[in-house]
Parts: C-alpha cells; sequence; structure tokens
C-alpha cells in the first residue's frame, strides 16, 4: 500500500434486539476505539457493559482489525454482560 493511501474496512456491530450499526475504520484501528465508538451511539457510557464476539469468540478490546482477521463486511455481536447465576434457594 502506498504511503497515504488507506484502506478501510467496513464492519457492522449487531445488538441483541438485532439492530445493526456499521461502521467504517482503518485496519489498524484498536478495537477499544471501535467499542467506545458503538457504547456511545447507543448512549452507554461504558463499553465495558458489553461483550463483543466474532464468530463465537469474544474480542479483546486490545487488539486492532488487522490482527483479529476482520475483513470487509464482517458482523461482530454485542451482548450486554450480565451478572448472576447464583443457586436458586428453594423455600
Amino acid at each position: 500500500m502506498a504511503e497515504g493511501s488507506t484502506k478501510f474496512i467496513k464492519l457492522k456491530i449487531k445488538a441483541q434486539d438485532d439492530t445493526i450499526l456499521h461502521f467504517k475504520v482503518n485496519p489498524s484501528t484498536i478495537m477499544k476505539d471501535i467499542f467506545m465508538s458503538y457504547s456511545s451511539k447507543k448512549q452507554m457510557m461504558n463499553y465495558k457493559i458489553f461483550r463483543f464476539f466474532f464468530d463465537g469468540k469474544r474480542l479483546s478490546p486490545k487488539k486492532t482489525v488487522n490482527e483479529l482477521g476482520l475483513k470487509n463486511g464482517d458482523e461482530i455481536d454485542a451482548m450486554i454482560h450480565q451478572d448472576g447465576g447464583g443457586s436458586a434457594c428453594n423455600y
């Protein structure tokens, strides 16, 4: 690639309610920046309430688009993190 030319990648992030947001990113963009942008568009203050997955594997916010092997048109799943799963009490 010639210096000064940038090839962008279009990614989709799909929420649990099936809404999709589209992002046009540089391959060297770290995922944290994308996650923060997604959270902002969803009017959430902290991206860490979401878990992001691609092909069933959780994405690291420290990796770049290239490092994760994401390609043009790939779809990322966004799930809201929920704590819990404690034992049920029988009264």
